[in-house]
């Protein structure tokens, strides 16, 4: 299959489907995958700020991934346009993660990423650290 036809598969996904893709391949820390899954001009925000462009915003999401043992995906809704994917991320330093994010999709691609998750064991894993 070429990219031409890769694309045009990935545009006919729903949203659903696309956030399942794009959480496992976090889990497995597949950013080969996850940046076929982003749009060029995505928006990530999360607890740790906002981030702007898929290289700035595929570098994050992979250096967070390094931490990541298991992903354990709890439930999906999906729209036309938009997913929501609720998941516990296990993680080395930080225990389990429950972990909420809001994908806006477009042709295909994600084009805006709203992670939410308690960030009580990253600040105690940095304030330990000080």
């Amino acid at each position: 299959m070429d990219e031409h036809e890769e694309k045009i598969m990935s545009a006919h996904r729903n949203p659903a489907e696309i956030a399942v893709e794009f959480i496992e391949a976090f889990g497995r820390r597949d950013l080969t995958t996850m940046s076929d899954l982003v749009a060029p001009n995505i928006v990530f925000e999360s607890p740790r700020g906002t981030i702007e462009g898929a290289p700035a915003v595929l570098e994050a999401i992979g250096q967070f991934a390094g931490a990541v043992v298991d992903v354990k995906i709890l439930s999906v809704l999906g729209g036309a346009e938009e997913a929501m994917i609720m998941y516990d991320m296990v993680t080395g330093p930080f225990g389990t993660l429950r972990a909420a994010d809001h994908l806006l999709v477009r042709d295909g691609r994600i084009t805006t990423d709203r992670l939410v998750f308690d960030t009580h064991e990253l600040r105690r894993a940095a304030d330990s650290a000080s």
